[in-house]
C-alpha cells in the first residue's frame, strides 16, 4: 500500500508594506513517524540563480554535519541553462527519526535567503505488511531446507532421488537468498529516508523580489496598453 501527502504553495504580493510570511513547510502528517510506513520526502524550491548555490551547498552541510551514520549525499547536481537559469538538485538518505527534524530547518532555511517553496512531496509506503510477509515466505524456505537436508541424510536413496533433492536445495536455497536480500531492502527503506531539494531559478519570496515581480505586472500592462 502506498499513499501521498503533497502540497503546492504559492506566494503573491500582498502588498509593499508587509513583510512575506514565510511557508509552514512541508505537510504535517500524524506523528513523526508512522510504524512500519517508509517515507520519501521532496522540495521544490525557487528562488535567484545567483542564490541557489549557496544555498545546496548549506543544505549538503547540514547533512554531512549529522555524520554519515546519520545522514549521507547520494546525489548532486548543478546545470547552467543558455540563458542563465539554474536549476539543481542535492538527494540525501537521512536516518528515519531525523527525517521531518532535517526537512523543516531546510526549508526555513530557504526561506532565510528568499526561496519560494513551490511544492512539497511526502510519499509513504507500507512496508510491515510486505516484510511480515517476506518473514513467513523466510520461515516456510527454512523448513524446506530442513525437509531436504534430512532427506539427503538418508543412506538408501538412488542417485536418482539424490539428483533430485540437489535440485530442490540449490532452488531453496535460492529462495532462501532472494528473500533473505528482500528483507534487508525493507529494514533499510524503514530506517533511512530518501530526501530531495530540487532548486529552480525564480523570483523568491523577499520583499524586493516581490517589488520586482509587481514591477513586471505593471510594465506588461503599460506595454499592452500603448500598443
Amino acid at each position: 500500500m502506498k499513499w501521498v501527502v503533497s502540497s503546492a504553495i504559492a506566494l503573491s504580493l500582498a502588498g509593499c508594506s508587509k513583510t512575506p510570511e514565510s511557508s509552514a513547510g512541508e505537510p504535517d502528517i500524524a506523528g513523526n513517524s508512522v510504524a512500519g510506513v517508509a517515507f520519501d520526502y521532496s522540495y521544490d524550491l525557487t528562488l535567484p540563480s545567483s542564490r541557489i548555490s549557496d544555498l545546496q551547498e548549506e543544505h549538503a552541510r547540514a547533512c554531512e554535519r549529522l555524520g554519515a551514520t546519520r545522514c549521507r549525499i547520494t546525489g548532486l547536481r548543478y546545470t547552467v541553462g543558455r540563458q542563465g537559469d539554474v536549476s539543481a538538485n542535492l538527494s540525501v538518505k537521512i536516518a528515519a527519526p531525523l527525517a521531518r527534524a532535517f526537512g523543516r530547518p531546510g526549508v526555513k532555511q530557504a526561506e532565510s535567503v528568499g526561496a519560494t517553496l513551490t511544492g512539497a512531496d511526502i510519499s509513504g509506503t507500507d512496508v510491515a505488511t510486505a516484510a511480515a510477509a517476506t518473514a513467513t515466505e523466510r520461515t516456510d524456505v527454512a523448513a524446506e531446507r530442513a525437509r531436504i537436508d534430512r532427506e539427503l541424510a538418508r543412506v538408501d536413496l538412488s542417485p536418482r532421488e539424490r539428483a533430485e533433492l540437489r535440485q530442490q536445495q540449490a532452488v531453496a536455497q535460492g529462495q532462501a537468498t532472494a528473500a533473505a536480500a528482500t528483507a534487508s531492502e525493507q529494514r533499510e527503506s524503514l530506517a533511512n529516508t530518501p530526501m530531495s531539494f530540487d532548486y529552480t531559478t525564480g523570483r523568491g519570496t523577499g520583499l524586493v523580489d516581490r517589488l520586482q515581480d509587481a514591477g513586471d505586472t505593471a510594465l506588461g500592462s503599460i506595454g499592452l496598453t500603448v500598443t
